[in-house]
């Protein structure tokens, strides 16, 4: 436990003992290796989507599936909407 702690102190004195250029240095390099490493992933993507089309058969199906859900869902609240008129209009005429 002791050597561990050892370590972790002369790993923060290693790190606190560059200078200020040194480490915006350090942070400057870090951040192009990330920026170049972003650039290279954006250019796969980009060519994997250029590869691969998208529009499949699969999503005209989905699509279908959907707009047929929305048709039942209209119709479900039109129902509904008439059902509750029609409670209304009974509660309104018909003396209990």
């Amino acid at each position: 436990m002791a050597n561990r702690q050892e370590n972790d102190h002369s790993d923060n004195a290693t790190d606190s003992s560059l200078s200020r250029s040194a480490y915006r240095a350090q942070q400057r390099r870090a951040q192009d290796d990330f920026e170049k490493r972003d650039r290279e992933r954006l250019r796969a993507e980009t060519r994997y989507a250029k590869q691969h089309d998208t529009t499949d058969v699969a999503g005209t199906a989905t699509e279908a599936k959907i707009n047929r859900l929305k048709h039942r869902l209209n119709l479900a609240i039109l129902g509904l909407s008439v059902g509750i008129v029609i409670v209304f209009l009974v509660l309104f005429f018909v003396e209990f």
